[in-house]
């Protein structure tokens, strides 16, 4: 693995230099290990080798809890398939509300896609590990657009609003 931050983030970003990779239980867990070690308590493997490839894969380690701020891709088709763990991807309409919620898990339902352009937020509802797709190239500034009404990464306050409204009791 080639360790290297991603330019204009704070997740811990790893980038895959092989031509061939197997992912497996050890492999997983020194992902979990690699995330425990970040501030962020998250982790992202690339397994694509370049930012200009076409499709995009990622293993990603999320803590239970974490805040990823409601964003789109405008131009980019979204899967994610579960590895372990629960994760809630929260679909919303252009104001905010609320169209729709997804519970991914091994045993239910395990996979989810998005088309371009849908306003998504994931919420780890217990420590996850799950597998993207997302159509490339990566060309940085436009690939994810955030609401007006999605709160910075930084209002704890607005976020937990959001966290209140969007998590089913």
């Amino acid at each position: 693995m080639n360790n290297r931050y991603r330019p204009g983030g704070q997740d811990y970003l790893h980038v895959n230099d092989n031509r061939i990779l197997r992912i497996d239980k050890e492999y997983i867990e020194k992902l979990k290990l690699l995330a425990q070690r970040d501030k962020s308590g998250k982790c992202m493997m690339c397994l694509h080798n370049d930012i200009r490839d076409h499709v995009h894969e990622m293993v990603n380690v999320y803590p239970n809890g974490v805040y990823v701020r409601p964003h789109s891709h405008p131009s980019k088709i979204e899967t994610k398939m579960i590895i372990e763990g629960r994760l809630l991807t929260v679909i919303f309409n252009d104001m905010g509300g609320i169209q729709d919620r997804i519970v991914m898990e091994v045993g239910g339902v395990f996979t989810s896609r998005l088309d371009k352009g849908v306003i998504h937020m994931d919420i780890p509802l217990t420590d996850v590990v799950f597998h993207e797709i997302k159509t490339g190239p990566f060309t940085g500034k436009d690939d994810s657009i955030f609401p007006k009404w999605a709160p910075e990464s930084d209002d704890k306050e607005e976020i937990k609003k959001i966290m209140d409204r969007v998590i089913p009791v």
